[in-house]
């Protein structure tokens, strides 16, 4: 069976400066490429044989840095993007909290920014790239962002939806999830009849 790795960005000016970056390239501050550096003795060994990163710079570069000198050039990949954050994306996060409750918008399963994407939809999105790459028993580790990662192994973990906003993964921490060749399209099937049994009520 095989593990699949998640780990997220090193700082980015974002994380350091306190605002939403969304889909926005917001790069990697020095403390954020020293965070990747070290992450590397974290890492899973052997090292997975095949590697998938976001496209936006924070994850691309930190993905980089982890993988220099090892042989494994990772696969740049748009849907591992971080969660859309529409109207609120370069806006303080200071500045959308005093616009109210942000835990429904923000904390929340369904709830999503204006314009933006909810959880649910961001974990429609990877697992449903996901399923795409699910055909290999080769480890597999994937760079990418915090809201993503929130999303997916939410899905994987089954975790009861109110329990969501009980935990947030730290700059380049990494998670891994043992899941069986063909799991991601069971549970991209589970995923769908959620959205859609939400969108019926």
């Amino acid at each position: 069976m095989p593990t699949w790795t998640f780990v997220r960005h090193g700082q980015s000016v974002a994380n350091a400066e306190g605002w939403l970056a969304g889909f926005h390239d917001a790069p990697l501050t020095p403390l954020g490429r020293q965070q990747a550096i070290e992450a590397r003795e974290r890492l899973p060994t052997p090292l997975p044989p095949r590697a998938y990163c976001s496209d936006l710079s924070r994850a691309h570069e930190t993905a980089q840095l982890l993988l220099e000198g090892r042989g494994i050039r990772p696969v740049v990949a748009p849907q591992l993007r971080e969660r859309d954050c529409g109207a609120w994306e370069r806006r303080s996060i200071a500045s959308v909290e005093r616009l109210g409750p942000t835990r429904q918008r923000l904390g929340s399963w369904r709830g999503a920014p204006p314009r933006g994407e909810s959880l649910l939809a961001v974990a429609l999105r990877v697992v449903g790239w996901l399923t795409t790459v699910d055909d290999s028993d080769e480890d597999a580790l994937i760079v990418c962002h915090g809201a993503l990662m929130r999303s997916v192994l939410a899905a994987i973990d089954r975790i009861p939806r109110e329990d969501l906003d009980l935990w947030r993964p730290g700059n380049c921490e990494a998670i891994g999830r043992d899941v069986e060749v063909g799991g991601f399209r069971r549970l991209i099937d589970e995923l769908r009849a959620e959205a859609g049994a939400n969108h019926d009520a």
